[in-house]
């Protein structure tokens, strides 16, 4: 049986979550004063669950405390959305989750400014939006318009990706080979990280555009890319970077693709209509006509 914690009134979230963990995230929700259910999380699989969004953890591939794997994440998902907390260390075990909908994605330590974001990003939080100003207005914003920036992106690679006619390219540029073209990719991507180096790395944050411009260069070489390894690319927080992941996934930019070595692993790439749309991008680019 679940019991409540902290602030009066209705708990907001449910806590399943192993004890060191669940004193760690505890503190940060008491800080902001939002109710709480903790359910042990050996129960977790076995019993009816309130419609309240829950967290969990991940560990070795599995739902910390449960013995489940990761993937049956999808079975609580069904009753509510479900956050799961990932260690530095245990990022590529996030693929087996990135599409599975109604599951957010984070990184210890999950700070207070975290959880108020999931709050708004999940629709339940606007009585806590306020507290959000004074522990980070920066970092909420940019997570809450996240949603919303994705579906443009979407709906505008689709455009760009149904068109049939587009600008004549010189044969030149439309006869360079693969590696050719990865170079170029790989030359702006350069460029934009030189900017570092003048002005502060937030200034310029663009992580969909970053995360599709490693996956195209990657995908061009041949080469597989792991969830931790796309999020030093995107060059934001952890977190942000998986939420933009995730995002990207369910708007159908970004697919899992398996590992044609090993049917147990799997990577991310651009979708195929990404990709066209990337390919016809670069190669206006590199025929100087924008």
């Amino acid at each position: 049986m679940a019991e409540t914690f902290a602030a009066a009134g209705p708990p907001r979230f449910q806590l399943a979550l192993p004890s060191i963990a669940e004193t760690a995230l505890r503190s940060n929700l008491d800080a902001v004063g939002i109710s709480y259910a903790r359910i042990d999380p050996a129960s977790l699989f076995g019993a009816p669950l309130a419609k309240l969004p829950l967290i969990v953890s991940g560990k070795a591939g599995l739902v910390a405390g449960t013995g489940q794997p990761l993937a049956d994440i999808g079975i609580l998902s069904k009753t509510a959305p479900v956050i799961v907390i990932l260690d530095d260390d245990a990022l590529d075990d996030a693929i087996s989750i990135m599409d599975i909908e109604g599951v957010e994605l984070a990184v210890w330590p999950l700070e207070a400014e975290d959880i108020l974001s999931i709050l708004q990003r999940i629709d339940i939080g606007q009585g806590y939006a306020a507290g959000v100003h004074d522990r980070g207005p920066d970092a909420f914003v940019q997570i809450g318009m996240l949603s919303d920036e994705v579906s443009r992106i979407a709906d505008q690679l689709a455009r760009l990706a149904s068109m049939k006619d587009g600008p004549v390219l010189p044969a030149a540029v439309t006869d360079r080979s693969a590696a050719e073209t990865a170079r170029s990719i790989r030359e702006i991507i350069r460029k934009r990280q030189v900017r570092k180096q003048f002005f502060p790395a937030e200034l310029f944050a663009d992580p969909a555009w970053d995360i599709m411009l490693d996956l195209a260069a990657a995908r061009l070489e041949g080469k597989q890319v792991s969830v931790s390894s796309l999020c030093i690319a995107a060059e934001v927080p952890t977190t942000t970077a998986l939420r933009w992941i995730k995002g990207m996934t369910d708007a159908g930019m970004l697919a899992r693709r398996s590992d044609p070595e090993d049917g147990r692993r799997s990577f991310i790439d651009l979708s195929d209509e990404a990709a066209e749309a990337m390919d016809r991008y670069i190669a206006l680019v590199d025929s100087g006509a924008i």
